[in-house]
């Protein structure tokens, strides 16, 4: 019985490393390297996913930086944000000061939250990286490649929940750069892009309304037009549509012309309408 208990054990033990395997990615560009290594986790009875995340960077073959990858939120706990089609370590000189920039996607775990991207940027006064860091909430963050440097393509993720649930909430547009200081909110500065999210926004209204689920969709579009400078269009809109009865709640939530009380309210508060 003992022997039988110990190969159990024993058995039991092997398995659970079968399940676990070391992952390493990598990333180059214009010297410099970095690789991320985890442990990934394919039994969920057995623990998180993704754990053990280390990062090492390479400028010109000298390691300059080898850490365990921590963040708000999740400290240690933090998962590489694997999503299909996504790369969630990349090389590029995201900041626009010539030298090459380590972006790392990490996520939170748990429904609805977290991402956070982690900027690892070369001080030569201390001959490392630090690091810069923002959690993009839901939504996440991309990095876009434009006319004159990179672009961090998100949305606000402050509008999830607001006006109803988060399948129907609408996020409008927000773009951001790394500047010295951070990350900086430059989405006034693209106007195609808002105008571009502003009609995808009022789409998505027109197909949800008449079952009472648009309003989510509508406040984004109020957000991405009163961007634009279009407080006219959506002080005309709103009260159009509060007529036509097109401001329903099928979510118990506020509704016509308290909706749009509240909705210029929270405009308002977020610095999208004054």
């Amino acid at each position: 019985m003992f022997s039988l208990s110990v190969a159990l054990v024993a058995l039991a033990g092997s398995v659970a490393l079968a399940a676990a395997v070391t992952k390493r990615v990598r990333a180059d560009a214009g010297g410099t390297s970095a690789t991320l290594s985890y442990r990934a986790n394919h039994n969920s009875a057995l623990g998180p996913p993704y754990s053990k995340l280390r990062l090492t960077i390479a400028r010109d073959g000298r390691r300059t930086f080898d850490a365990t990858v921590g963040a708000p939120l999740c400290a240690t706990s933090c998962w590489p944000e694997v999503w299909p089609g996504h790369s969630f370590l990349t090389v590029a000189d995201a900041d626009g000061t010539g030298s090459p920039d380590v972006i790392l996607d990490l996520y939170s775990g748990g429904a609805h939250c977290c991402s956070i991207v982690q900027v690892y940027r070369f001080d030569p006064h201390t001959d490392t990286y630090t690091i810069v860091q923002r959690d993009f909430g839901d939504p996440g963050a991309s990095l876009v490649a434009l006319a004159g440097g990179y672009e961090f393509f998100s949305a606000d993720d402050r509008f999830a929940y607001a006006f109803t649930s988060f399948a129907f909430s609408g996020l409008p547009v927000q773009i951001w750069r790394l500047g010295a200081s951070g990350f900086l909110n430059v989405t006034r500065r693209f106007p195609a892009r808002i105008a571009t999210d502003a009609a995808r926004q009022y789409r998505s209204y027109l197909a949800n309304r008449k079952q009472g689920f648009g309003l989510g969709f509508i406040a984004a579009w109020a957000a991405d037009e009163d961007l634009l400078g279009h407080a006219s269009l959506v002080a005309r809109t709103l009260a159009g549509a509060n007529r036509d009865g097109g401001l329903r709640s099928a979510d118990g939530l506020s509704q016509g012309s308290a909706f749009i009380a509240s909705l210029q309210r929270f405009l308002i508060k977020y610095g999208y309408a004054s």
